[in-house]
């Protein structure tokens, strides 16, 4: 069943990352959610979705129908909530998908309970060094080096079967099931390799939640601008100045901006990009890079070449 409006759906149920625009749920007659499709990354809002993968994780959960041992998501919650419940709902109107997030938000702050742990939901699992396959969504596609997945004894080929108290089934499950995990410890996880269940601890460091967040309507209040921005240094202007023809150099033009005129940054200063960092990209890109990486109220070191000399200079992002 397609349902453009959720105003009157039990959000406590039908519990999603609403700043996506689809969320497909496997249901039972009785309402128990067998599983999820749908979650993005930074990229392209399609790249983690396939007609291939939908397909999947449609067999996957009539599989789990017609299961004795149903892996069901257990809900969190007793009483329901809908969206028109929402303090400062508009009565018989509707909320944008990303305005539901604003209004939680909201409540939270309200009630002293936002913390930073909040802006980063629904991680995906590539930040566990995680990656599924696109097209079986509990497929392991590919283990990072160094990663919890890594040291967890984590494979290629290997099929996720739950993280936490969740089943897995695709990469959206895989997004609501780490979403419920704690900024730092421990989330158990199983998977099988050759029919054998096998299961481990992935030790979560501090700060692994932290993702690309400039796609979402909902942050748009915290995703800074990166403030000095200008030309792209030229070949020969690089080979001057001992640079690369690929890392990220830029003349900071006229104006500059109040922000970074404050920390010191001159009309005429080479930008090689924050905080000692080489980066391989144009001045445009670094637009986006820093939209993706910092958040505003972070405090960064401009790096700068000044009169042959490197300078670094604390800017604090507005």
């Amino acid at each position: 069943m397609r349902q453009p409006a959720i105003d009157d759906a039990d959000i406590r149920l039908y519990e999603f990352d609403f700043d996506l625009t689809l969320m497909i749920f496997f249901v039972s007659p009785d309402e128990e959610i067998y599983g999820r499709y749908g979650g993005r990354t930074g990229e392209d809002p399609d790249s983690r979705q396939s007609l291939k993968g939908l397909h999947y994780a449609m067999q996957s959960a009539l599989a789990a129908h017609a299961s004795k041992d149903k892996p069901l998501v257990p809900q969190r919650h007793e009483e329901p909530r809908t969206v028109r419940s929402l303090r400062g709902g508009r009565g018989g109107g509707c909320l944008h998908c990303h305005q539901v997030n604003e209004r939680l938000n909201s409540e939270l702050k309200r009630n002293d309970q936002w913390t930073r742990h909040h802006i980063f939901r629904y991680p995906p699992p590539d930040n566990v060094g995680l990656v599924l396959d696109v097209d079986g969504g509990d497929v392991v596609d590919r283990i990072e080096p160094d990663s919890p997945a890594a040291k967890s004894g984590l494979e290629k080929g290997d099929v996720i079967e739950s993280i936490g108290r969740f089943p897995v089934n695709s990469f959206a499950d895989a997004q609501y099931a780490l979403d419920g995990a704690p900024p730092t410890g421990e989330i158990a996880i199983a998977w099988r390799r050759d029919n054998q269940l096998m299961d481990a601890k992935l030790t979560l460091p501090e700060g692994w939640r932290k993702h690309d967040i400039s796609w979402r309507r909902s942050m748009e209040w915290i995703v800074p601008s990166a403030r000095v921005f200008g030309r792209n240094l030229k070949p020969e202007e690089r080979r001057e100045h001992g640079l690369t023809e690929t890392q990220l150099a830029f003349w900071q033009s006229y104006p500059v901006s109040k922000v970074a005129a404050a920390a010191g940054v001159q009309e005429g200063d080479i930008i090689l990009g924050f905080d000692g960092k080489q980066l391989n990209m144009s001045a445009y890109e670094f637009l986006d890079y820093v939209r993706g990486h910092y958040l505003c109220g972070d405090t960064v070191k401009v790096d700068i070449l000044r009169d042959g000399k490197r300078l670094q200079l604390p800017m604090t992002l507005p």
